[in-house]
């Protein structure tokens, strides 16, 4: 007889969020800082830094939560940011932005409704990460201190676009750390979800959707100089 252990639980609890995550927004049309806990270990996917942080040797590889953490961290940012331009701008702003020009009306109507989709996702990844990293018995990272610096709708598609782009590399660059099987399935299933995010900013900002035939994995210095830039340093 198979018995489920607490790890097991909390993996099935993940596919089961996701599924109803999946469902919830297929159904609905209107889905690093030095000094603190996330910043050490966004910088730490080598090991060094997340060893030190979850009380490891430098030399110690990361354990399940230190990759989810690391996650985690990446989706606290992008969810700030959506929640931010969400409530800054509203959808006759994406509709008159020069970005769009060029794009049928129907295709600039539906922008605000899918930038709520996409900060619906996100939220719901934050949600579910940190749910699954408490119930491994590990301490989830706080959510930080963001200045994203934009001013209008067409600086907020760009900004958009950088972090989309850099979570699908960071995603490709930490699942293969992961060691639990059903949770490097979890974890490619946010990935996809996080790549369709990009696909449809990149072409919202005149970029090639679709850019290569492999998406390209990026390493926690390249993560951090990307997106390193828009947390508050305490």
């Amino acid at each position: 007889m198979t018995t489920n252990s607490p790890e097991n639980d909390s993996v099935s609890a993940m596919q089961q969020a996701i599924s109803a995550v999946n469902d919830r927004f297929t159904s609905r049309r209107d889905f690093i800082t030095k000094g603190t806990a996330a910043g050490v270990v966004l910088l730490g996917m080598g090991g060094s830094a997340v060893g030190g942080a979850a009380g490891q040797e430098d030399d110690e590889e990361p354990t399940d939560v230190d990759v989810l953490n690391y996650a985690l961290t990446l989706e606290h940012l992008e969810d700030a940011f959506y929640r931010e331009g969400i409530e800054m701008f509203c959808s006759k702003d994406f509709k008159s932005c020069k970005t769009l020009n060029g794009f049928s009306d129907r295709v600039r109507t539906d922008v605000y409704d899918n930038i709520v989709d996409i900060g619906d996702h996100e939220s719901t990844h934050t949600e579910v990460l940190t749910q699954v990293i408490t119930d491994l018995g590990g301490d989830p990272v706080p959510e930080l201190e963001y200045e994203f610096g934009f001013e209008t709708a067409a600086e907020f598609l760009a900004i958009a676009q950088v972090l989309e782009n850099t979570g699908v590399s960071a995603y490709d660059g930490a699942i293969n750390r992961i060691e639990t099987k059903e949770l490097v399935t979890a974890g490619a299933t946010i990935a996809t979800v996080e790549a369709r995010h990009a696909s449809y900013l990149n072409l919202l900002n005149g970029a090639d959707p679709f850019p290569a035939a492999f998406d390209e994995a990026k390493s926690q210095e390249a993560i951090l100089e990307a997106a390193g830039g828009f947390i508050i340093q305490e």
